[in-house]
């Protein structure tokens, strides 16, 4: 982009016949220069601010169009090869096995006609009351098949299912998930985005600090699971015989 408006503003000035001085021409353009190559890093932050620094950075900022709900962005590495922390992510039935504070999740209903599924989960919160939400998750890039990258996403469809007793419905809860392999494809560069509103009456300041642990817990939680996937399939892979070798 840079390199393009440089080009640009080069011929611009050249065949520009009403800035006759050189030196004005020049500054003029390393000033226009350097707002619009500045543009696209002040448009990067949008807002956001870094709330956690380290080896996984999380940061957060208010939602547009709905400034008491946070949008939260957190990115770092995980050690496991993308095929298996999406197996982790889209088998919602093991959920219960390994993340944090969910009690149980599943899949609901017929899959979409778009090749969606929709999900119920149950959280099992300390000191506040349970929740429960329903979501729509599409897969939409996938690495099953030998593939580098995994991208899914979610949005909350709080009437799909009927609301439960001892349980806050949340209304809020939309995401996503992108995975792309580093170097030997033994580890991985993992963005997850979410909002969440978790309903009902909890103070702000809990729901700050839940945002800010619970993302470093759930990153820990994908890659012990997506490790134990992984050591699985190279032990059944070990297991396998050999392929025959061609008739001569």
């Amino acid at each position: 982009m840079c390199d393009e408006w440089r080009s640009a503003l080069s011929v611009c000035f050249s065949v520009s016949g009403t800035m006759r001085n050189v030196r004005s021409r020049r500054i003029i353009a390393s000033l226009v220069f350097a707002l619009l190559c500045g543009a696209p890093s002040l448009a990067a932050d949008e807002g956001w601010q870094l709330v956690v620094e380290g080896p996984i950075t999380v940061k957060n900022r208010e939602k547009p169009g709905a400034p008491a709900i946070k949008e939260v962005w957190a990115e770092g590495e995980i050690a496991a090869p993308v095929r298996d922390i999406q197996e982790a992510l889209m088998t919602p039935k093991r959920f219960k096995n390994f993340m944090p504070n969910l009690k149980d999740s599943y899949e609901v209903s017929k899959p979409a006609a778009d090749g969606s599924t929709f999900v119920y989960t149950m959280l099992n919160l300390p000191v506040v009351s349970n929740r429960d939400y329903v979501v729509q998750v599409w897969l939409e890039e996938s690495a099953a098949d030998g593939g580098t990258t995994f991208r899914n996403r979610w949005s909350a469809v709080p009437d799909k299912l009927p609301e439960r007793s001892n349980f806050v419905r949340v209304k809020v809860n939309d995401g996503s998930w992108q995975v792309k392999a580093i170097g030997d494809g033994s580890k991985s560069w993992v963005v997850y985005k979410f909002s969440f509103d978790p309903a009902g009456s909890i103070p702000g300041f809990v729901t700050s600090m839940g945002n800010k642990q619970a993302v470093t817990e759930t990153f820990n939680a994908v890659q012990r699971e997506a490790q134990r996937l992984a050591a699985e399939r190279k032990k059944a892979e070990a297991a396998k015989p050999p392929a025959s070798a061609p008739a001569q």
